[in-house]
């Protein structure tokens, strides 16, 4: 039996979280990871809202250290994580992680 972890690790200039949450099915974990990323991409929630992505998802703008993984296939482990070069605090990093239980 699997559990599906969420964790979203977030930083700014002036507050910092990892918000942890736990689903019993990948397609509910998985649902949430993307709501996350387009949450974070939303100008009214995240300073990730400033940064303009090109067609495939990347920031232009190379001041951003950026790495994903959104194969969801055969339920693997996805992440999404993007970071201020400028400022390595300045970061949200939002991963679907999924732990065995015995």
């Amino acid at each position: 039996m699997c559990v599906y972890i969420i964790q979203f690790d977030w930083s700014t200039p002036d507050a910092d979280d990892i918000e942890l949450y736990v689903y019993g099915s990948y397609d509910k974990a998985y649902y949430k990871f993307k709501e996350l990323i387009c949450a974070e991409r939303n100008l009214d929630n995240s300073w990730v809202g400033n940064i303009e992505f090109d067609d495939d998802g990347y920031p232009i703008d190379e001041q951003y250290e950026f790495d994903f993984e959104d194969n969801n296939y055969d339920e693997s482990e996805v992440w999404w994580h993007i970071t201020d070069k400028d400022d390595y605090y300045h970061h949200s990093r939002i991963d679907l992680l999924i732990k065995e239980i015995q």
